[in-house]
């Protein structure tokens, strides 16, 4: 996903995202596949993006660009998103857009990310009961994303969104030395 969200216009895209999600509620999958294409075929490309980011290139040049590159590689509720995009000037907005519609997306499929880091390598087995584990817990199916940091020690630190469940050595360690 995105690094860079555009806090500043963060409300507009959600609005955005939030209503192209419900509309696109039983094709979702597909949908954030579409929007996936779009930003790595404009978003990571620099002379795509100063094209389409620029206030001289005229409304028309940017939909007919759009039209012959994504036509017919995208729903037609897709495409008519990005024009609209375009339409309303924000486009310039569309990584943030795409931020918030991912989030969206599992919302609708009852999916959570979650963040596990740990000291050391975890084995399949351990993997799988944890998440079997956060699947009871949050009553969600869960999308784990597993990251080394040798600084904890041991154990781990699991994060849900804004919760953080520290089960680290270092944590213990530093609670020990405030006794």
């Amino acid at each position: 996903m995105n690094k860079t969200i555009d806090i500043k216009n963060l409300k507009v895209a959600k609005r955005y995202a939030t209503a192209f999600a419900q509309c696109s509620i039983n094709e979702i999958d597909r949908t954030v596949s579409d929007l996936k294409l779009i930003d790595e075929a404009i978003f990571q490309n620099d002379e795509l993006k100063t094209f389409f980011l620029h206030p001289v290139v005229s409304l028309k040049d940017k939909k007919d660009t759009i039209e012959s590159a994504f036509k017919n590689k995208i729903s037609e509720k897709s495409f008519n998103f990005v024009e609209t995009l375009l339409d309303e000037n924000r486009f310039s907005i569309f990584r943030t857009i795409l931020d918030v519609f991912i989030k969206e997306s599992e919302k609708i499929k009852n999916l959570q990310r979650v963040d596990v880091i740990s000291a050391v390598d975890i084995d399949e087995e351990e993997k799988y009961k944890l998440r079997l584990k956060l699947i009871e817990k949050l009553n969600k199916d869960v999308l784990l994303n597993y990251q080394l940091d040798n600084e904890i020690l041991g154990g781990l630190i699991v994060k849900v969104e804004d919760k953080v469940i520290d089960l680290s050595l270092k944590a213990k360690f530093e609670e020990l030395k405030k006794l």
